[in-house]
């Protein structure tokens, strides 16, 4: 299947399209203290604290950044990689708005915990939180568990959401979701696996691969660090999370909100790897700036090169000097936009 046909699959799967017509019908401005709604960033940022007269200015203005993680479709292959998964997800979201983790919360949905089997996902479920917990410094402070969850003696897929909370100490300097205009210097962080289980690539094309991204928590810390430093020093126009769907689709959704196209280049080390390298789901970020030699000395070889945004609204892909892609992103766009707005 070619390129553009899987992206314009992707694009529709409810799995990836936008949710804005599920959360613009409730109210997402309580109290008016968001500051950043979510769909404009990767995490949601509010000021709690300007109804605190005893607080000073600075300290008053201080935000917090909410963002959830879990994939259903790592949950069908392991349940402590869906677990571990979850909590990367969503502490990645809000590095991406330069919040500081301080405490999560988790919602677990499994099965009968009387049938052994189902007992055991529990388990690997409650494992894998604790170990990314244990090496994020991310303490749980709430939580609940819903069990006994299955149908005609069949178990829902064994799935962890998880919550995460964090500081944000300017949010003013919070980057963008999407890419705000053309003549950015693109970089993406973060590794890309060969590995393509449960991601939406193989959904879409109706095969089955067990072989899931692997984690390292201990690098993924490191680059999360910088992600938030770049995003407290105000250096980065954009931040957003390589989530389902992959690379590439992260990039041509980052282009939707303002038109705005992109030219990717495949690296030399994934050109056998194409496919795995636009569509593997190992978490990871893609970054936009003005300022790209600010950028790589921040990250040096934790950064990698991958493109630059363009006026026209469109998605070009260069393996090195042969045009692989060339597709104007309008009818991806409607896709992405209006596929739940004819359900709800």
């Amino acid at each position: 299947m070619k390129i553009n046909a899987v992206l314009e699959k992707i694009m529709s799967s409810p799995n990836v399209v936008s949710q804005k017509p599920i959360f613009e019908k409730y109210d997402k401005n309580v109290q008016g203290n968001t500051v950043w709604e979510r769909g404009k960033v990767a995490a949601s940022v509010t000021v709690p604290f300007r109804d605190f007269p005893e607080l000073s200015e600075k300290s008053s203005r201080t935000g917090l950044a909410v963002a959830t993680g879990g994939n259903p479709s790592l949950a069908r292959i392991s349940a402590r990689s869906a677990a571990l998964n979850a909590l990367m997800e969503a502490t990645i979201k809000v590095s991406c708005v330069g919040g500081e983790p301080l405490a999560a919360t988790d919602c677990l949905n499994f099965g009968n915990p009387e049938k052994s089997d189902q007992m055991g996902e529990f388990v690997e479920g409650i494992e894998g939180l604790r170990t990314a917990c244990e090496v994020l410094d991310i303490p749980i402070v709430s939580g609940n568990v819903s069990l006994y969850n299955e149908s005609s003696g069949r178990s829902i897929p064994p799935s962890a959401l998880v919550t995460v909370f964090a500081r944000v100490p300017d949010p003013k300097q919070v980057p963008m979701s999407f890419f705000p205009a053309s003549e950015q210097t693109l970089f993406w962080v973060g590794p890309r696996s060969k590995n393509l289980g449960g991601s939406e690539f193989l959904r879409t094309c109706q095969k089955e691969d067990t072989r899931i991204p692997q984690l390292d928590f201990l690098e993924g810390k490191k680059w999360m660090k910088l992600l938030r430093q770049a995003a407290q020093k105000g250096i980065l126009s954009a931040a957003c999370p390589i989530l389902r769907g992959g690379l590439l689709t992260a990039v041509a959704t980052a282009c939707i909100e303002n038109h705005i196209g992109a030219e990717i280049k495949i690296p030399e080390e994934m050109q056998k790897d194409i496919p795995a390298f636009l569509f593997s789901e190992s978490p990871g970020v893609i970054l936009a700036t003005s300022d790209p030699d600010h950028v790589s000395q921040l990250f040096g070889a934790q950064a990698f090169f991958l493109g630059k945004t363009i006026s026209n609204f469109q998605l070009r892909i260069k393996n090195e000097d042969q045009e692989i892609l060339s597709e104007d992103l309008t009818l991806y766009a409607e896709k992405w936009e209006n596929t739940l707005r004819e359900i709800f």
